[in-house]
């Protein structure tokens, strides 16, 4: 087989989260992935959460909410740096799965 034959093969192939996380440690750190899509998404109803349970002032609530969304990008950063280029291109392929899908259901 040439080079050639093996990256086609390679990107022909689905993806599947099974594959991604096939050791321990990549099983954790895809957890930790998902908790930053959390944080980063969530940040503002999370830090405005606690920032109302703790009496909070607006602007340290601004903080804290900046702090939450902060954490979740050095989460996800560190967590991509582990798992590498198959979680992207995993997400690549889901995102054009169900795009495909979308426009599939318009027609």
């Amino acid at each position: 087989m040439t080079e050639q034959d093996t990256s086609k093969e390679q990107s022909t192939r689905v993806r599947t989260i099974k594959d991604l996380a096939n050791t321990p440690f990549k099983r954790a750190m895809l957890g930790v992935q998902l908790l930053s899509y959390v944080l980063i998404v969530g940040s503002p109803f999370i830090g405005s959460a606690i920032g109302r349970s703790l009496g909070l002032k607006a602007a340290q609530t601004g903080g804290l909410i900046l702090g939450v969304f902060i954490a979740g990008e050095v989460l996800f950063y560190a967590s991509l740096a582990f798992l590498g280029k198959e979680v992207v291109l995993l997400i690549r392929d889901k995102m054009k799965g169900w795009i495909k899908k979308l426009s599939r259901q318009k027609e």
